[in-house]
């Protein structure tokens, strides 16, 4: 299956590296510019395809997603599914994620996990379901002669799952014993009390409150109703690219689909409410390590924010846009304390996400170079930024309108997320319009409509002494911020706080 797809990207690499080498030799007598400044390009005109182009109902009132692609011999299938851990009940988190993993490894009708697993070898294909916090994603690959049979193996996955106890016991002792290890990474731990300090009791912590209780109190009749509620045909939008037939394959999925009970979905309002959290720093006992990981910010915004073109352009110059951002570049190359650091909006469909700077550097250094990005916060809402600044923001970002589409299976996968998150049908057709209409201006209000110096929250997971006790190079202490608080580190299986 893997060898499949790298023999097809080695292909289509050997003919991109074939057709460059064709050009420069049919331009070898071409002039050559003095300096690269020099170039000049041709105006990208890039239009994104149509979403109805291939946008099918199928019988059962599904949508269905189908682009032909006759390169290689392969058929990819998502099925995405509304659920997820957002509508868990608190005292069962963990129940998203162990259905689907149980769906595809518990066994289904008429065929044990064991037995799947060795057909699925034998046809060099790959069955996975996953369930993240309100999106589930069931896939299938397999070479296109085996379509029939692929696509009748990834309907016992989601129609027939007997969630075999043996299996389920397995699961859980493996989920439990993972569990005992998760206070080991300190990028996990920044994770998850990043959720905790911002969002507090909101739905959206959910998966990240599993505890040996919750995992203990699921059971197999709880997995038998989750997927019951949730796995079912009008519940389903579906992408489908390879080497087929639309009509064929069409008929393959009504075929699937057919005589699927179906019935209402209601779920629970997801609140967009978050009440403000309150400022300031917050340091999780973390002694055993030698740096310390320190991610500043706060609430932000939800993905539809009708000022969202001007905030990705704001963002992309403070942080987001790699070595050629703000944060980076002081933070990094300046002055050289972190490899990894930069900022985002974080922008969820159903709830507003954050704002998050980050960087990891040694405890002496961790409040000086947060003194640096605090800087870079208040500066980018006090100061307009240089047009060549946006105008290279705004270049990159129209550049990157290609990458959605770049092949069959992205193109009906980016539609099928547009359908299922509600995106709006014109979305990518303006997309590039509503980019380049951003101006100086329009950044700078949106910095200083969005980012908040007085209300961050600054999260530090390391050893706090040290933290605090800086370096004789530089002034900067985090207690200059504001009041510190100072965490203990939850234990793993309980998540209550360590005495």
């Amino acid at each position: 299956m893997r060898t499949l797809r790298s023999v097809a990207m080695r292909g289509r690499t050997a003919a991109i590296v074939a057709a460059a080498a064709l050009f420069l030799c049919a331009d070898a007598g071409a002039d050559i510019v003095a300096h690269p400044d020099q170039l000049t390009y041709p105006d990208l005109n890039y239009e994104p395809p149509s979403r109805d182009d291939f946008r099918h109902v199928l019988k059962c009132g599904a949508v269905a997603y189908v682009a032909e692609n006759h390169e290689v011999p392969t058929l990819d299938v998502t099925v995405y599914v509304r659920a997820g851990s957002l509508y868990d009940p608190r005292e069962k988190a963990g129940l998203s994620a162990m259905t689907g993993y149980l769906m595809r490894n518990g066994g289904v009708a008429d065929m044990s996990v064991k037995d799947l697993d060795e057909r699925l070898a034998y046809l060099a294909g790959e069955i996975t379901v996953n369930i993240g916090d309100s999106q589930g994603r069931a896939s299938l690959f397999c070479l296109s002669k085996d379509a029939e049979e692929g696509l009748d193996l990834l309907k016992g996955v989601l129609r027939t799952p007997v969630f075999d106890p043996a299996a389920i016991d397995r699961h859980r002792a493996d989920v439990l014993s993972e569990m005992e290890q998760r206070n080991a990474s300190t990028a996990g731990i920044e994770a998850r009390e990043w959720q905790f300090l911002i969002y507090r009791d909101h739905p959206c912590t959910n998966g990240w409150r599993t505890t040996k209780a919750s995992i203990e109190g699921i059971t197999r009749a709880d997995l038998a109703a989750y997927h019951q509620t949730y796995f079912f045909p009008k519940n389903f939008i579906i992408a489908v690219s390879g080497d087929f037939k639309t009509k064929d394959m069409l008929k393959k999925l009504d075929a699937m689909l057919a005589g699927w009970p179906d019935h209402e979905l209601e779920l629970p309002v997801i609140s967009d409410q978050i009440p403000t959290p309150r400022p300031g720093i917050y340091m999780i006992e973390k002694p055993d390590v030698n740096q310390s990981r320190v991610r500043v910010g706060h609430l932000g915004v939800k993905r539809d924010n009708p000022d969202q073109y001007a905030i990705m352009v704001m963002n992309d110059i403070l942080g987001g846009g790699g070595f050629t951002s703000r944060i980076v570049r002081r933070v990094r190359s300046d002055e050289g304390l972190a490899y990894n650091s930069g900022s985002a909006f974080d922008r969820p469909v159903l709830y507003p996400g954050t704002f998050r700077a980050w960087f990891q550097t040694k405890h002496a250094t961790a409040a000086f170079g947060t003194r640096l990005i605090v800087d870079e916060i208040r500066r980018i809402t006090t100061e307009l930024c240089e047009t060549e600044a946006v105008e290279n923001a705004k270049a990159g970002f129209m550049s990157e309108i290609v990458n959605p589409f770049s092949t069959k299976n992205a193109i009906v996968n980016t539609f099928a997320d547009d359908e299922f998150t509600g995106r709006p049908q014109d979305y990518w057709q303006n997309y590039r319009a509503n980019i380049q209409a951003v101006t100086c201006d329009d950044v700078l209000a949106a910095a200083q409509k969005y980012l908040h110096p007085d209300q961050l929250v600054f999260l530090v997971v390391g050893d706090p002494q040290a933290v605090e006790a800086g370096s004789d190079k530089h002034p900067e202490r985090f207690s200059d911020f504001g009041e510190i608080t100072i965490l203990p580190l939850r234990d793993p299986m309980t998540l209550e706080a360590r005495p």
